[in-house]
């Protein structure tokens, strides 16, 4: 937080004073006095380098998958050695997904004799089923 002393110390870093408002200043040591005007200019001058750091630094701020991709940069070198048992386990998550949507068209199929009679077959246990319609 930028207070008076810090305007005047930019003003004069060799300022040696005493203030308790912008009204009353005492100055020591021999320091020449500086314009009321000067000093609460370069207050504003303070200020506003003071908000602009602070909404930079807020721009600047890693959201989630900034935090994500800098987490993955620094440990690149674990994913590296992993990569084969990453890509098979993205793999098989995968599959895991289409087999469990779909299982019933993997497991069971339709099959028509010449007469037109339908079966159903289960793959998993080998065993034909005549078609049942509702």
């Amino acid at each position: 937080m930028v207070t008076l002393a810090d305007a005047i110390l930019a003003i004069n870093p060799d300022a040696v004073f005493e203030y308790e408002d912008i009204d009353r200043i005492h100055w020591r040591k021999k320091t020449k006095p500086i314009n009321k005007e000067e000093i609460l200019s370069k207050y504003k001058e303070l200020k506003d380098l003071e908000k602009e750091k602070i909404a930079l630094e807020k721009a600047n701020r890693k959201g989630f998958f900034g935090k994500i991709i800098s987490f993955l940069d620094y440990n690149k070198i674990y994913l590296y050695q992993y990569r084969q048992g990453i890509a098979t386990f993205s793999i098989v998550i995968s599959l895991v997904f289409v087999l469990t949507e779909n299982f019933h068209k993997v497991r069971y199929t339709i099959l028509t004799d010449p007469y037109g009679t339908e079966f159903v077959y289960d793959r998993f246990t080998g065993k034909i089923k005549k078609k049942i319609n509702y």
